[in-house]
Parts: structure tokens; C-alpha cells; sequence
């Protein structure tokens, strides 16, 4: 065997020793690596870790779970940079029966925003502050023991906003701002406000106000469905300086009453007008005239049915009698007078109605349809027709106007378009005027 020999076969054996001490260090390697990664996968996270007790405890529970969960992360499988150094709880608050929140901060090697979101927290200077709304279940061991075991982890607004809405609160707020929240006046001569649970009335733009002499919880009483507190229902008053009125009740607690003023609100009257309803759902009142005057009232709804009844007066309001009925028993949504004897009522659209609005010339005695003309609108390559719903018709400067509205569900360029449509036959035929966007009426009288 010559040198040269000698040197090749020293130089594979050297390079097979390296080969497998590579091989052996990859195989370390990979152990460590997968023992690391096999044991930060047995790490569990909150929503299901669970410390068993003695004592039926929360917030010993509430110690012990932090001290456990935490502990996970202080052995030596995890990270370096990951590892918690330290930790220390600041608050600890039991919500409710099983809920804890607890204010903790901890400390890792490295603190990062990673970090802050992997312990769902907040960096702040050299630790991660973290607020954890714990939901616990607890069960009981053969032993006598006590199990805790997170079901939920929240963030206090998180948990604030879940019982929000689940215990009711939110529909009483919700109710609250759409049936009590005040509502600022609208700024027009003649105009009403609703303060302090009393009702005010002005004629110079709301610069002075008077009194009604009537509870806000009276003026808004229904015998059907919530009362606005806020706001009275449309078409149940009128404002002007010759004559101020209100009409209310018609329910088991009061009779139909209106209450009336013509001094601009310096003193005030009441007339009980009748007790035939008990359950009053809408009531409209109008007076052509300081003297005559009408009201319309709806109630005692069965379904989609109602009965309603029209009252005159001849003496501005101090006697009532009962005139007429209405044209149709559905749901009334509109009535009211214009003229002696000349009045109007509208009802909801029903597909194949020839229409669902209605004129009397002998002041409710009889009633006649009158067709109002369809206008249709091209939207988002669609043909439309959504006005449907007539309001009460006004005069303004001799002319005689009628809004027809989207109805409760109308949604055309957001439900609130209307047309308007214009008369010269006292109402008994109508022609297109224009599209209005409310309030577009003269103020009721």
C-alpha cells in the first residue's frame, strides 16, 4: 500500500465521521425541535383551560387559573424570546355569578406587538398589560372538589356590549330614544314643542311659548300600540292664532276630548266629545273655519279593521255631534276637512283597489273614490310606481294641493320623495305638479 493510499482511505473515513456527526446533529436537532413543537402544541389556550379547587371560590379560582394558564409559558420548551419572565395581577372583579375580570400584566423576554396580540393585551412601556373578562362553568368532582373551566374569554368592552344587548337594556334604550327622547321643535310660525314631559306652543317662531294645559302622557295616549311621549301623532292638532287645539283620549282611561284655545294660548277650554271608543288608535282634527270644525277618530281594530267615526261642530268646539263614518273599515291613515262639508280619507294601497282614497262633499254623510294618477319612475333600469299613499289635501293661495307619500315601506331614493299633485275642482280630479321633498304643507289651518 503506497502514501498516497494510506492518505485516501484516512481522508473518506474523516469525511464519514463528518457525515454522520452532520447526521447525528440533525437528527438532535429535529428531536429538540419536534420535542418543542410537540410540547408548545400541548399549551392550551384560555377557552378551555381548566384548575381544579377545594373551595367553591371564584375569585380563588380566578388566582389559581392565571398562576396555571401562565405557567405554560415559563417552562423551558417555549422560546426564549417568548418565555414569561414575571407577571402580576392589578384588578381582579367578579361580574356576575361565573364571570371574573381580571387586570394582569406580564413580562417576556422579548416584548413586541406579537407578543401584546398573542396574549391579547396592550404593550405599555416594559410589560404587556392585559384585561380578561373570564366566563367560567363549574362542575363538581367525585371528591368534593371544584372544577373551573373557562367557557368564554372577552374583553370588557366586548362583555359590556354582550350584556347590552342580551339583558335588555338595549331595547329599553332603544325605546327610550325612539318613544321618550325629546325631539327639537320645528322651527316654523306656528309650532309645538314637547319639554320636560309638557307640551308648549308658539306663534312667532318659538321666540315665546305657552302652556297646553293637557299631561303630555294624556295628549299621547293610544288604546293601540306604544304612545310617542316625544311627539304628537300628525294631523291629531292644529296651531294658529284664531283657533289652538288638541284633540286626545278616546281610550278606557279617557273620554274623546279636545282641548282648545283662541288667544293665542292665553286661556284654554275642554269639551268631552264622546265615550263610544275605548281603544282610539289615530284622531285627526280640522276646522275650515273658527267656528266649524271636525274630527275623525279610528279605533277598536280587529286585524287590519277599524271602526271610525266623524264629529262636527258648529259652535268652535263647545258641542260635538256624530256626522258620519268612514269610507272603508281598513286601517285609517289619513282625514281630515278643508271646506264645510268637504273632507278626505286615505287608507293603505291594496293590490287591485281601484284606489284608497275617498271624498265626501256632505261632511261624512257618504263617500265617493277618487283616482289619483300613477307616477312612475325609471330606477336602476326599473320601472316604478312607488308613491301610494295620499295625505290630506291643503289649500295654499286659492289652489287646492295633495302630497301622496311612500308609505311605511317605501324605499325609493330613501322613502321620503313625494309628488305633488294639484286640484281645481275641490278634489274631485288631480294633475301632477312636481316631486317634494316633506315638509312641503302649509301648516295645518
Amino acid at each position: 500500500m503506497t502514501i498516497g493510499s494510506n492518505q485516501d482511505a484516512s481522508s473518506k473515513k474523516s469525511n464519514k465521521i463528518i457525515i454522520w456527526l452532520f447526521i447525528a446533529l440533525l437528527v438532535t436537532a429535529g428531536g429538540t425541535f419536534g420535542y418543542r413543537y410537540y410540547m408548545l402544541s400541548k399549551i392550551k389556550p384560555p377557552e378551555g383551560f381548566s384548575i381544579e379547587v377545594d373551595k367553591e371560590d371564584l375569585a380563588l379560582a380566578g388566582t389559581k387559573w392565571l398562576e396555571a394558564y401562565i405557567g405554560q409559558y415559563r417552562k423551558g420548551y417555549v422560546p426564549r424570546d417568548r418565555r414569561v419572565v414575571e407577571y402580576s395581577t392589578s384588578h381582579m372583579e367578579v361580574k356576575e355569578d361565573g364571570v371574573l375580570q381580571i387586570d394582569f400584566s406580564i413580562v417576556t423576554r422579548k416584548l413586541d406587538e406579537r407578543t401584546s396580540s398573542i396574549w391579547n393585551g396592550v404593550l405599555e412601556q416594559n410589560s404587556v398589560k392585559c384585561q380578561w373578562v373570564l366566563r367560567f362553568r363549574k362542575d363538581v368532582t367525585s371528591d368534593g372538589n371544584y372544577i373551573y373551566k373557562v367557557d368564554k374569554l372577552q374583553s370588557p368592552a366586548g362583555y359590556d356590549l354582550e350584556k347590552y344587548q342580551t339583558s335588555g337594556q338595549k331595547e329599553r334604550d332603544e325605546y327610550k330614544q325612539k318613544f321618550e327622547a325629546e325631539i327639537p321643535y320645528e322651527k316654523k310660525q306656528y309650532t309645538y314643542k314637547i319639554e320636560n314631559k309638557t307640551c308648549y306652543v308658539s306663534y312667532d317662531e318659538g321666540l315665546t311659548w305657552k302652556q297646553v294645559p293637557v299631561s303630555i302622557n294624556k295628549l299621547t295616549a293610544v288604546g293601540d300600540g306604544r304612545p310617542y311621549l316625544n311627539q304628537l301623532q300628525e294631523g291629531s292638532f292644529i296651531i294658529t292664532p284664531e283657533k289652538t287645539a288638541f284633540v286626545y283620549g278616546g281610550t278606557r282611561e279617557a273620554p274623546l276630548t279636545l282641548v282648545y284655545s283662541e288667544d293665542r294660548g292665553e286661556t284654554w277650554k275642554s269639551t268631552e266629545i264622546s265615550t263610544a271608543l275605548q281603544s282610539a288608535r289615530v284622531r285627526f282634527c280640522s276646522f275650515p273655519s273658527t267656528s266649524e270644525g271636525y274630527i275623525i277618530v279610528a279605533g277598536d281594530r280587529a286585524m287590519s279593521q277599524e271602526m271610525q267615526i266623524i264629529y262636527q261642530t258648529t259652535d268652535g268646539g263647545s258641542s260635538w255631534k256624530e256626522v258620519g263614518k268612514g269610507a272603508r273599515t281598513s286601517l285609517l291613515q289619513s282625514g281630515g276637512f278643508v271646506e264645510s262639508n268637504l273632507g278626505f280619507m286615505s287608507y293603505p294601497k291594496i293590490q287591485g283597489a281601484e284606489t284608497n282614497f275617498y271624498r265626501t262633499e256632505d261632511g261624512g254623510k257618504t263617500f265617493e273614490p277618487v283616482i289619483i294618477p300613477v307616477v312612475k319612475q325609471e330606477y336602476l333600469g326599473m320601472t316604478l310606481e312607488p308613491f301610494i299613499q295620499p295625505e290630506t289635501p291643503y289649500s295654499d293661495s286659492g289652489q287646492m294641493y295633495l302630497l301622496v307619500g311612500q308609505g311605511p315601506e317605501g324605499d325609493f331614493k330613501g322613502g321620503t320623495l313625494m309628488v305633488r299633485f294639484k286640484s281645481t275642482d275641490k278634489g274631485k280630479t288631480w294633475s301632477f305638479v312636481d316631486l317634494v321633498e316633506p315638509p312641503a304643507k302649509k301648516e295645518a289651518g
